[in-house]
């Protein structure tokens, strides 16, 4: 369905879809389209349980790893010795889906990240989906500003040099405009909704 798609220079409204009764939302959405700015409203609530999906396996994103993140990297690595998103992923959600499954209290679980769109199908996916449709221009300018922001306190820090800080810019400057292709697996996504 056309209307559905995501656009280049024009927001659209986020997709909201139940897919099982399963006590799980889960987030995706281009890089930068404010999948975590959604997850954070529900962080310090005890009802909920945050798990970002880019902390999975190679520990990114460690500002919002938690305990239960901790705990089912641990399950992770012990199944699956060889970290490999495009090959595993499917088998990741559903190792996190026993996971939660088996918790010992009644939490809704929030699962965010792209990898959910990417790697997998709609007939995967438990519980509550929320397609972040963000246009691609406001995506990839957040994911560089949100570099940039990150890398300055490195800098500011001397963790690195002006010439490592430079270097690294125009690394993720160049690295994130290669990823602006995942918006055709978004649109890939959406059209199967």
């Amino acid at each position: 369905m056309v209307k559905n798609k995501i656009s280049f220079f024009i927001d659209k409204k986020d997709i909201v879809k139940k897919c099982t009764n399963d006590n799980i939302i889960n987030i995706t959405g281009m890089i930068g389209s404010g999948k975590t700015t959604l997850s954070n409203k529900y962080k310090n609530n005890n009802n909920y349980i945050v798990i970002s999906l880019d902390c999975l396996y190679r520990g990114q994103d460690k500002e919002n790893i938690n305990e239960e993140t901790i705990k089912i990297n641990q399950i992770l690595k012990e199944k699956y010795p060889t970290q490999d998103n495009e090959k595993y992923f499917k088998n990741y959600y559903q190792e996190i889906i026993n996971y939660i499954y088996n918790y010992d209290k009644p939490i809704i679980f929030i699962l965010e990240g792209q990898q959910i769109y990417r790697f997998l199908k709609l007939n995967d996916i438990k519980g509550q989906l929320i397609v972040k449709r963000t246009c691609i221009i406001k995506c990839w300018k957040r994911s560089i500003i949100r570099h940039i922001k990150k890398k300055k306190i490195d800098l500011n820090k001397n963790l690195i040099t002006k010439k490592q800080y430079y270097y690294n810019i125009y690394y993720w400057i160049k690295r994130r405009t290669k990823q602006l292709r995942y918006y055709k697996q978004l649109n890939k996504f959406l059209s199967n909704l």
